[in-house]
């Protein structure tokens, strides 16, 4: 098993796509005269800011991934490939002890953020000392590293609520009393960050201009999208006025969570938003479009949905606006490919890899609207009831689904990036090595057969993350080929459906919803071949009305953010922001039965785990010892 995992890390080496970051400050650079004696190793100094980025897209260290309910595992088996650190926060195992995926020391699969604003602060501080750095360099590298200053406080804030503000390093000679850092208030965390990236917006670049070096770094459209994150995630019912924090005060009494709604916070994240869109535009961001290459004349079907998966996956791709490669991303592809054919594995070797045990649950499933673009359970011609139901693929069908195979009837019908998102039993797989439509991969996934249940590693849900996979890949009866690309931290299409979302709230007190939600929630929709909001509910849906209120709206671009966003790590986020983890984590997982050979048997809904999602899951703890060490660290509620 190790020498196989090593021999596809050998194949996918002069593949990876992952920035120059790597090349972080040397440890014979002892004194901050040395390194910020040359532009050379000020810029290793740079990338050293940038190493803290935690891995988006990267199972066991990215909570986004596996922490909520869009994927499940067969079991806690725990290796390179398979580590499942998020995943046992989802099991409930997160604790003070030593706490799982912990950003704030630095453990169990987390980066130190403070080490990391420790770095950012040494850098912003000795810049300008730089000799050989123009006065341009000197404003551009320090704006870079305030808005990962911003960032790095945002990503702890997601995670712990309130936290210790790292304005400027604490001296060495600082007294006991002073390095006892306390949390502060959200609402305080989060005009820092908003104002550490207004002083620095301006002096950043439009685009990227070295895009073999420096591919990753931030530009202006990254900096004002990720403020709007910030503004639209403070916004929010999690931390607008959310009372379940009621008693959870400082020294002082003041609270954490601020307790007063205040509807002024999305109007300015919805204004956030608008800029970050007219800045990612004026530098050329767009939706991304496929254009085939290929020698084969593909499909309408096909194309529609290669365009709604290399959205993610083709590199550096113009809807991108910041991600950052690297190679997690390349086990992330091994574990959401399955098996194609049997030769594959025809030896203990390959056997017993881990493809296809990255599982989609059936609630992701689910959340994909009928093929007229509305959820299932409002379409009158969607056979809802029956959804469990098995029916036989037609030859009509097979772009998406083996004609003449019997798959649940919940796979008919559906929108193109439900197909461009799972694969599943009967479905079709483009790409890795067959670019003809007309003659393409189909996954046969019921125990024994050649994408199912042969071994103690498989899919638990009977689903597999075809959006995720790159279609370039290839697979040899010897080894696996695969192309690493920059997994999304932030995408055009995540901005319009934020700014659809904030601009809707900030007028819901009004009840009308502003004309620009429906333009930009409808140009993702036609992207994924789908007609406009308003269109698809008055002629399809049991609620035509349903878009043209506040509420209805709010509902509707929720679900559509869930859809196109579907994958990325951002549902479990969303979730949060939207206090709505109780409905959507608290529930039994259920799914196919993959122990099943027989048709009849394999599509028998079966729960293969009971979830008690704990209210105090909503925040990461600190560490027990953190708490003792310093006493005026206050530890998140009932931990």
């Amino acid at each position: 098993m190790k020498a196989y995992r090593l021999f596809i890390m050998i194949l996918v080496a002069g593949f990876l796509t992952g920035c120059s970051y790597l090349d972080v400050v040397p440890d014979n650079l002892a004194t901050l005269e040395m390194v910020f004696n040359t532009k050379s190793s000020a810029e290793k100094y740079l990338f050293t800011c940038y190493s803290f980025v935690p891995e988006h897209g990267k199972n066991g260290t990215d909570p986004g991934m596996d922490c909520g309910d869009e994927v499940w595992y067969f079991n806690d088996i725990s290796s390179e490939f398979s580590n499942q650190t998020t995943f046992w926060i989802a099991k409930g195992m997160q604790n003070t002890n030593s706490p799982l995926v912990d950003y704030w020391n630095g453990a169990n699969w987390g980066k130190s953020m403070f080490v990391a604003l420790r770095d950012c602060n040494t850098f912003i501080e000795n810049v300008d000392r730089v000799p050989d750095l123009t006065a341009y360099e000197k404003a551009q590298w320090k704006s870079e590293v305030m808005v990962l200053k911003a960032f790095y406080h945002f990503w702890l804030m997601r995670m712990y609520g309130p936290i210790p503000v790292i304005r400027t390093n604490i001296p060495v000679s600082a007294d006991e009393d002073e390095v006892r850092v306390v949390r502060e208030p959200i609402d305080d965390v989060v005009d820092y960050c908003v104002k550490l990236i207004d002083d620095a917006v301006e002096y950043l670049p439009m685009n990227i201009q070295a895009e073999a070096s420096d591919m990753g770094r931030i530009t202006r459209p990254a900096a004002l999208a990720i403020k709007a994150k910030i503004l639209a995630t403070a916004a929010s019912p999690f931390f607008n006025g959310n009372t379940d924090y009621a008693n959870f005060v400082n020294e002082e009494g003041n609270h954490f969570f601020n307790q007063t709604f205040d509807a002024g916070k999305w109007k300015k994240a919805s204004d956030a938003c608008k800029a970050a869109i007219e800045c990612a535009e004026e530098a050329g961001h767009g939706l991304y479009e496929f254009i085939n290459q290929s020698a084969f004349s593909l499909s309408d079907e096909t194309i529609l949905s290669l365009t709604n998966r290399c959205k993610v996956t083709d590199r550096w791709n113009r809807e991108l606006i910041w991600g950052c490669g690297n190679s997690g991303i390349v086990n992330l592809q091994i574990i959401c490919q399955p098996w194609l054919e049997l030769d594959y594995s025809a030896d203990g070797r390959y056997y017993n890899a881990f493809n296809g045990t990255f599982a989609p649950t059936l609630a992701v499933a689910e959340t994909f609207y009928s093929k007229n673009g509305v959820p299932i359970n409002e379409d009158p011609d969607y056979d809802y009831e029956n959804r469990y139901s098995t029916r036989v693929a037609a030859e009509e069908d097979r772009y998406y689904i083996s004609p003449g195979y019997t798959t649940a009837a919940l796979h008919f019908d559906r929108e193109p990036r439900f197909y461009s998102t799972l694969g599943f039993d009967g479905s079709s797989w483009y790409g890795i090595g067959k670019l003809d439509d007309e003659n393409t991969w189909y996954l046969q996934a019921k125990a024994g057969q050649v994408s199912g249940k042969r071994g103690a590693l498989y899919s638990i849900t009977g689903y597999f993350a075809k959006k995720l996979v790159r279609y370039q890949n290839t697979m040899l009866p010897t080894s696996i080929i695969i192309e690493s690309y920059p997994f999304p931290i932030i995408r055009l299409a995540d901005l319009y459906l934020l700014y659809a979302e904030c601009l809707n709230e900030a007028e819901y007190e009004s009840g009308s919803v502003p004309d620009e939600c429906y333009t930009y929630i409808d140009l993702v929709r036609s992207r994924a071949g789908l007609a406009g909001v308003r269109d698809s509910w008055r002629k399809h849906s049991v609620n035509p009305d349903k878009p043209n209120t506040c509420e209805g709206f709010r509902e509707i671009v929720r679900q559509e953010r869930m859809i196109e966003l579907a994958l990325e790590g951002q549902r479990f986020w969303d979730i949060r922001r939207w206090n709505l983890t109780d409905k959507y984590f608290n529930v039994d997982m259920k799914g196919w039965d993959v122990n099943q050979s027989a048709t009849s048997e394999y599509y028998k809904l079966t729960t293969y785990y009971t979830r008690q999602y704990n209210r105090r899951d909503n925040l990461w703890p600190l560490k027990e010892y953190d708490c003792i060490v310093n006493p005026k660290l206050i530890q998140n509620p009932n931990w």
